[in-house]
């Protein structure tokens, strides 16, 4: 078995039972809206499926590392990821069905003949556990908007005072002055 497919013949026909799973399978990357994000550790898989009587119940963990790159300082760095797995699957008869009893449309993933398909679920679970902003530390500095020196590598040597904005003109024209002298 890889982690993309799981044989679910043999528990289709056993409502109440259950089906352990585990595995692992190496990707180059991960695709997201905004781009490929490279994957550099194994992505590891695990969990239960259950055959409720009318859908077939995923639930499990997903994990790996990725190389993700600093929001301040744009340097690269290891992510270790570990994001829960909970998904339904059921073939298009009882997909209906499951949604007629309820009254409103419930989101059930196909069941593609005697098989789970678990690569979206796993890439959805993946992209739903990244940070909102990717910080390579909490305490990163960032680069220095002059000169671009990457602070959490050492200061640079800008001028790094508050100027007032209304005494900026004046402090161009000082400088010029300096400069003619």
């Amino acid at each position: 078995m890889n982690v993309v497919k799981i044989g679910v013949s043999d528990l289709k026909a056993r409502p109440g039972d259950e089906l352990e799973f585990k595995a692992q399978e190496k990707w180059s990357y991960l695709a997201t809206a905004t781009g490929n994000i490279p994957i550099v550790s194994p992505v590891r898989v695990g969990g239960t499926v259950t055959n409720t009587g009318k859908i077939l119940l995923v639930k499990g963990q997903v994990a790996t590392t990725l190389e993700l790159t600093c929001d301040r300082c744009l340097e690269k760095y290891r992510y270790p990821i570990v994001a829960a797995l909970e998904e339904e699957y059921a073939g298009a008869a009882a997909a209906q069905t499951v949604a007629g009893e309820e009254g409103e449309p419930v989101e059930v993933r196909p069941l593609e003949g005697d098989f789970i398909d678990l690569k979206p679920a796993v890439e959805e679970a993946l992209i739903l556990a990244l940070p909102m902003k990717w910080l390579c530390r909490e305490i990163c500095r960032g680069l220095c908007p002059h000169c671009g020196q990457n602070l959490n590598e050492g200061q640079c040597q800008c001028d790094t005072r508050p100027v007032d904005p209304r005494l900026a003109v004046l402090g161009e024209l000082l400088r010029k002055r300096e400069g003619e002298n």
